[in-house]
């Protein structure tokens, strides 16, 4: 970054956007995986009530069928309420 001159403190409008691009990315990233571990824990809960050494092969179908429940129930509600803001933004 050029600290020298400007003045906006001498950070320039590509070096801000880009600061900003990187912030919002690090945020999505960390919700992401934030999301991710919530459905992995509720699944797990309700898949696996005594946990081995391996999964059991009825087990890893309960996994993989919740999660895909899960977030295909997140993309709905997501979806529903940005319909919801458009409408109400009269978009």
């Amino acid at each position: 970054m050029d600290f020298s001159s400007g003045s906006s403190g001498g950070f320039k409008n590509k070096d801000v956007e880009s600061q900003l691009r990187a912030v919002q990315n690090e945020i999505n990233m960390k919700l992401a995986m934030e999301k991710l571990q919530l459905a992995t824990d509720k699944c797990f809960r309700k898949c696996v009530n005594k946990p081995g050494s391996s999964l059991e092969s009825y087990q890893q179908k309960c996994l993989a069928n919740c999660t895909d429940r899960y977030f295909d129930a997140e993309e709905l509600v997501s979806r529903s309420l940005l319909n919801r803001m458009q409408s109400e933004a009269g978009v």
